[in-house]
C-alpha cells in the first residue's frame, strides 16, 4: 500500500550546461558561466585529449613547469581555409576560436546532434 506523499523538495541547482563553439555569448535565457578559447591536441601526438576543450580566458595554474618535456600538450584551435574562402571567412582566417560555457536552469536535458541544424519536435534550440 502506498504511503502519503512527502513535501516537495527544493529544486536546487538543476538545469543543463553546454558549450557554444565559436561564440563568446550565450543565447537569451542562458547564463554565461565563463568564456575562453578552444584547445585540443595535435592529431599526431600521443596521450592528449580526444575532444576539444573550452579553456577559460584566465586560467589558474596549480603547478607550472616550463622545462618538462614529453607530456601531452594543448594547442589553441584556429580557423583555417583551404581555398581562400569567402570574404567573410577570410576575416577569421587563423583567428583563435572562442567558446563559452552556458547554463540554463529551466531545462532538464541537453543533446547535441552532429550534422543537424534543426531540433527534434518538442525540443528547443539554444
Amino acid at each position: 500500500e502506498k504511503g502519503m506523499t512527502g513535501p516537495k523538495g527544493d529544486m536546487g541547482s538543476s538545469g543543463v550546461v553546454y558549450i557554444r563553439w565559436g561564440r563568446t555569448t550565450c543565447p537569451n535565457g542562458a547564463d554565461r558561466v565563463y568564456y575562453g578559447r578552444a584547445a585540443g591536441s595535435q592529431y599526431y601526438t600521443k596521450g592528449g585529449t580526444a575532444d576539444y576543450l573550452c579553456l577559460p580566458e584566465t586560467p589558474q595554474y596549480k603547478n607550472y613547469y616550463s622545462s618538462v618535456v614529453y607530456l601531452p600538450e594543448l594547442y589553441g584551435v584556429e580557423y583555417d581555409l583551404d581555398n581562400g574562402g569567402t570574404s567573410l571567412l577570410r576575416q577569421v582566417y587563423e583567428a583563435d576560436m572562442p567558446c563559452v560555457l552556458c547554463s540554463v536552469t529551466t531545462r532538464s536535458k541537453m543533446i547535441m546532434i552532429p550534422a543537424r541544424y534543426e531540433c527534434p519536435s518538442d525540443w528547443n534550440i539554444e
